[in-house]
């Protein structure tokens, strides 16, 4: 083979590639499940996807054909869980190939799930699928003082003093002060009383002094 003659090499077809490319890497329009999944965005919201097989449609309204009822609409019912008590706070109707819906929740800290199916004229309501539960953050700092993560008295002067905490005061008695404050920001320890935590820190600067 000649390697300086180009014409000897097969034609390459980009096009055709790019093709079999786009084919390749594009994601499918279902995936033949039957399920509804809810996840939590923040405290005030809520996004819900699913996908639903005709089959098990078709055999659901066949169901209610059975019981003579009549299908009014395909709705999405949002539930609150509060103890053993659960709710429901809202329903949507859902048309034109919908699959997914943001849920704006009445207040944050609230256990929920969803669930997607066929609402009769009677108002019975015949489930499709059933989501998993899920409970939305607090809109606010937690009450609950976890010991786990909380940082020593040490580290926290460490990274008092490396964040330039110390350098733009004079005084010791500056220090002192400030450092009381920002332990007072923080929720005091359990077991360690704030004599004991003022007067750590002002040993702490002692040595800071004579170092």
């Amino acid at each position: 083979m000649d390697y300086n003659n180009t014409a000897s090499y097969p034609e390459f077809d980009n096009k055709e590639h790019q093709s079999m490319s786009d084919a390749l890497w594009q994601l499918p329009s279902n995936y033949g499940d039957n399920k509804i999944i809810l996840m939590v965005r923040d405290p005030w919201t809520m996004f819900t996807y699913w996908e639903t097989r005709n089959d098990v449609e078709e055999n659901l309204r066949e169901e209610i054909n059975r019981k003579g009822k009549v299908v009014s609409k395909s709705v999405l019912r949002v539930y609150e869980i509060n103890g053993e008590d659960v709710k429901t706070v809202m329903c949507f109707e859902l048309r034109d190939w919908v699959s997914d819906w943001y849920i704006h929740v009445t207040e944050p800290g609230i256990s929920s799930f969803v669930e997607i199916g066929l609402l009769c004229e009677d108002g019975d309501f015949f489930i499709l699928a059933k989501s998993n539960i899920v409970c939305t953050p607090a809109n606010k700092m937690s009450d609950i003082i976890d010991e786990k993560w909380m940082c020593s008295e040490d580290l926290y002067y460490k990274m008092f003093a490396r964040s330039g905490g110390l350098s733009s005061m004079g005084s010791s008695a500056e220090i002192v002060e400030v450092v009381k404050r920002r332990l007072k920001e923080w929720r005091l320890p359990i077991g360690l009383s704030s004599g004991e935590m003022f007067g750590s820190s002002s040993l702490f600067i002692s040595r800071k002094k004579n170092d």
